[in-house]
């Protein structure tokens, strides 16, 4: 696993980033103080994605230097591009530690992260030495529909599963959602439609960080 580092507490999960005018609302996102965003366009083909991937982390580090980028795509792109790399489900686990390979600027290695659906996952993400995991889907969501969500108590066992490893709860997962989360655990959240779909993204974002930032009440 790469070393300690605060990780943000909100992700978007900015799906169809290849598609005319979703780079725009994602530059926003950033704009508004979203800090970490995985591009994710499962349709495209890799030549658009590395080109489209291309400009606008370089759109998104214009507006805020430190941005952590995350591509759920083709490894070899995320390397190429200097970002992170989050694996689906669907690739294979290493059984391994990942070792550090991935290489960012200045040395620097890059966040690899994975999505898990259940504490099995989870073990085995910290085996192959992932800096992180997103767990889902937590509540019902419309990109899972007619899949029953795994629930707050599933989530739990997804945290005690990672150990130190950060969980982020995702699907379905609106403002009022995220203490459910946090209480159960997870470090953060990650959001697709409740910011790539917002009619009005500042106001989203900000309904989302206030309960991330609150402190937690005393005891």
């Amino acid at each position: 696993m790469g070393a300690d580092r605060s990780l943000p507490s909100l992700v978007l999960i900015a799906d169809g980033f290849t598609r005319p005018g979703i780079d725009q609302r994602i530059v926003q996102a950033v704009r508004y103080g979203v800090s970490w965003v995985i591009l994710r366009d499962q349709g495209a083909r890799p030549d658009i994605i590395e080109l489209s991937a291309g400009l606008l982390v370089q759109r998104m580090r214009k507006v805020m230097p430190e941005v952590i980028i995350g591509l759920n795509g083709p490894e070899p792109i995320a390397r190429r591009l200097e970002v992170g790399w989050h694996r689906t489900s669907h690739v294979p686990f290493a059984g391994e530690a990942s070792g550090g390979t991935n290489q960012g600027r200045r040395g620097q290695r890059m966040l690899e992260g994975r999505s898990t659906h259940n504490p099995e996952e989870v073990r085995r993400a910290v085996d192959e030495g992932m800096d992180y995991v997103l767990f889902g889907h937590v509540h019902a969501t419309a990109s899972h529909r007619g899949e029953p969500p795994r629930g707050l108590s599933a989530l739990r066992e997804a945290v005690e599963a990672a150990g130190t490893m950060p969980v982020i709860a995702l699907g379905g997962i609106t403002p009022a959602l995220v203490n459910g989360c946090l209480e159960a655990g997870a470090r953060g959240v990650a959001v697709l439609s409740g910011l790539m779909q917002a009619p009005n993204l500042f106001q989203a974002v900000d309904a989302y960080t206030k309960p991330l930032i609150q402190p937690p009440p005393s005891e």
